[in-house]
């Protein structure tokens, strides 16, 4: 490794890592939430280290309230932006329905091929 690298990876180690590990003020998530708006599926991790999947409901000075994405409907859970440490924005996949049809669709293509061939060759 020359001079030039090691001075250049040490600049960018001295920049990014502070940055990394800093902390956001409430405020600034705050302002994203409520740039994302109602009915934005996000993931919003917590500072205690939990997370939560679901849809925002309400966004006021400082509270955010989701409706967690579960199978049994649960209520509304309401976080204090002081408590949150990430808010990720997501999008939703495919229900399990979905997933179990396109499994049976391919399935049942490759079946069909399979059979025009035998049917072909004979």
């Amino acid at each position: 490794m020359t001079l030039r690298s090691a001075l250049v990876f040490v600049l960018v180690f001295l920049i990014v890592v502070p940055a990394v590990g800093a902390q956001e003020p409430p405020a600034l998530w705050h302002d994203f939430a409520a740039r994302l708006g109602p009915g934005a599926f996000v993931v919003v991790n917590l500072k205690n280290g939990t997370s939560l999947e679901g849809r925002i409901v309400q966004v006021s000075s400082d509270t955010m309230a989701v409706l967690p994405k579960t199978r049994i409907a649960v209520p509304v859970r309401t976080f204090a932006f002081a408590e949150v440490e990430s808010i990720d924005p997501r999008r939703e996949g495919l229900s399990p329905g979905a997933k179990v049809l396109i499994g049976l669709g391919s399935a049942g293509g490759v079946v069909l091929l399979v059979l025009a061939a035998l049917v072909g060759r004979g």
